[in-house]
């Protein structure tokens, strides 16, 4: 448990890092630029709602069940403001780069869904937990318990030709992180993280997998 959290927390922090991404994106900039915007109107062509997308392509409970295996991992944005967008658009490079480093490759993690539990493995490691999930909406809420300490992330999933892509709040997975390992709260690279991400809401771990 204790290693896949935080290799989760490594690979957030890599790419939202500006010390460390500062070769391919200034991260730091562009956010500031996202924080100084944000709530101004934006003159766009109409648009459908990202999120009324994912209901209509919802999938059955049914679908989800099974043994999925790990093929990508990105982050999605799924807010009207530019910026953000472009930003988060150009980061998925530096995600597969990292995971690589770690050990995380296609093929390297599978995820097991059966009528509401779920299981992570990961070479000899496993986290389990449980899941909710409401059809109407795509909304999937994850939850797990390590040292009798219960926590959860939600988001959506979808669902299309056998792959299965899973997408949880980046903020509610950070906070997730820290209440499990309360040594996290006080790391440099978490607390950047949790700033870049506070005014920035909207933005999913994407994890794609495969049957």
């Amino acid at each position: 448990m204790k290693r896949i959290v935080y290799t989760l927390i490594a690979v957030v922090a890599v790419v939202l890092l500006p010390t460390t991404a500062s070769a391919q994106l200034n991260l730091s900039r562009l956010l500031g630029g996202i924080s100084k915007i944000a709530g101004q109107t934006q003159t766009q062509q109409p648009q459908q709602d990202p999120y009324e997308r994912l209901a209509q392509a919802a999938p059955s409970a049914y679908q989800l069940n099974g043994t999925w295996t790990y093929e990508s991992a990105s982050f999605s944005y799924l807010g009207n403001n530019p910026l953000a967008d472009v930003v988060i658009s150009q980061v998925d490079p530096i995600i597969a780069q990292t995971l690589q480093q770690l050990g995380i490759t296609s093929g390297s993690v599978s995820l097991r869904l059966n009528g509401g539990k779920g299981i992570i493995t990961h070479g000899e490691h496993k986290l389990n937990g449980s899941y909710r999930y409401t059809r109407s909406t795509a909304a999937i809420t994850a939850m797990t318990t390590y040292d009798n300490k219960s926590v959860s992330a939600s988001g959506y999933v979808r669902y299309e030709a056998n792959q299965l892509t899973v997408m949880l709040d980046a903020r509610e997975l950070i906070n997730a992180m820290t209440t499990v390992l309360p040594e996290l709260k006080s790391d440099q690279n978490v607390v950047l993280v949790q700033t870049l991400l506070r005014d920035l809401k909207d933005v999913y771990v994407v994890g794609k997998f495969r049957k």
